[in-house]
């Protein structure tokens, strides 16, 4: 049973009744936390880091697009032409007449 153990962890000591006091347990977890760390830390240290490589896709426009693009443009300019007749044509016209 003893042999099953690897050499780089020592042998956890039991109490007289075989269970795991509270106190054990809370260095077992301190123990693995800095176990789990010093892996982390090695295993970036091992892996280079990468920039990441932005690749931009140039695509035509759809169909809808278009139709959104030719619409929008009519619209403003249908609404710049309206704005204006309002502007020079109406709005000189209107009289405030005082009683």
């Amino acid at each position: 049973m003893e042999e099953q153990i690897p050499p780089s962890q020592p042998p956890m000591p039991q109490t007289l009744e075989g269970q795991i006091t509270p106190e054990m347990l809370a260095q077992m977890k301190a123990r693995a936390r800095e176990l789990a760390i010093q892996q982390t830390i090695a295993q970036q240290a091992a892996i280079p880091q990468q920039q990441p490589q932005v690749v931009y896709v140039r695509r035509n426009l759809t169909v809808a697009e278009i139709l959104l693009v030719i619409l929008l443009s009519c619209g403003i300019v249908t609404g710049i032409q309206w704005s204006w007749n309002i502007v020079t044509n109406v709005l000189p016209r209107v009289e405030i007449k005082v009683r």
